[in-house]
C-alpha cells in the first residue's frame, strides 16, 4: 500500500473508533449466533406482509447500493455483511450460487455492516470506492477469496492492478472519505433494523440472521416467488 493509502487507513482509524464501542456490545451476541440454522428456525415467508417487513423494507432496501440480478425482480434479498467476518465468508459461496441460479427471478443487494476491528472498517470504504471504477464485486470476490490476506497492503495493492484500479484515484475517495455518508447510512440502517451480527439478511422484508444453507435458501427463495406471481 502506498503512503496515500497509509494515510488514509491512519485517518479512517480514527473515525472508526467513534463507532467501535457501539459496535463491540454487539459483538458479545457471539459468533456462534450466526452459524448454520437448521430449516425450522428460519422465519417463514408469510404471503401478508407484516407492518414491521413493509417498513423494513423501506429501510433495507437501497437500490443505490452494489448489486446483483434483475432490479425489477419482486423478491429482493438484502444482506449486511462484513468482509472479515467468517459467516459472512462462508455465506458468500452459497450467495454466489443462489444469485446464479436466480438471476432473472431475485435482485441481491450487498450493505455494509463491519463489526470485527478497524481493518473491516476500512475494506468497507475502500469497496465503496472501488464501486465508483465499476470494480465492486470483482474486489469483493477477492477479498472473500483471500481471508488471510486482507490486511496485507502489497497484495491489496496488486490486487487494484489486476482489476484494473486506478489507485491515485480510490487513495483520493478514501483518504476524502468520499462515501463516508453512505457507509454510514448502512451502519446506522443496520442498527434500525435490529442487525446485531453479520450476515443478516432481509427478504422482502422479513430478517434472517446468520448463515443459511443452500437448500434453505432454495426453500425460502422458491416461497417468495411463489407468493409474489
Amino acid at each position: 500500500m502506498n503512503e496515500a493509502s497509509s494515510q488514509s487507513k491512519h485517518i479512517l482509524l480514527k473515525v472508526f473508533l467513534i463507532f467501535f464501542f457501539l459496535v463491540a456490545i454487539l459483538l458479545s451476541v457471539g459468533f456462534f449466533l450466526f452459524k448454520v440454522r437448521p430449516s425450522e428456525s428460519l422465519t417463514p415467508i408469510s404471503s401478508q406482509a407484516s407492518e414491521e417487513s413493509k417498513a423494513n423494507r423501506i429501510l433495507a432496501e437501497k437500490t443505490d447500493r452494489p448489486f446483483l440480478g434483475n432490479p425489477n425482480a419482486k423478491v429482493v434479498i438484502v444482506e449486511f455483511s462484513d468482509f472479515q467476518c467468517p459467516n459472512s465468508r462462508n455465506e458468500f459461496f452459497t450467495i454466489r450460487e443462489i444469485a446464479n441460479k436466480y438471476k432473472d427471478k431475485i435482485l441481491f443487494i450487498y450493505r455494509q455492516f463491519p463489526s470485527i476491528d478497524e481493518n473491516s472498517f476500512y475494506l468497507s470504504l475502500v469497496s465503496l470506492c472501488a464501486n465508483e471504477q465499476g470494480k465492486f464485486w470483482p474486489w469483493h470476490d477477492k477479498m472473500f477469496l483471500s481471508p488471510d490476506k486482507q490486511t496485507d497492503s502489497a497484495f491489496l495493492t496488486s490486487i487494484n492492478q489486476q482489476l484494473g484500479i486506478n489507485q491515485e484515484q480510490l487513495d483520493a475517495c478514501v483518504t476524502g472519505k468520499k462515501y463516508e455518508s453512505r457507509f454510514l447510512e448502512d451502519v446506522g440502517d443496520a442498527y434500525q433494523l435490529g442487525v446485531k451480527g453479520t450476515p443478516t439478511f432481509f427478504i422482502n422484508g422479513t430478517k434472517i440472521a446468520g448463515v443459511v444453507s443452500l437448500a434453505d435458501w432454495e426453500k425460502i427463495i422458491n416461497k417468495a416467488l411463489e407468493i409474489n406471481l
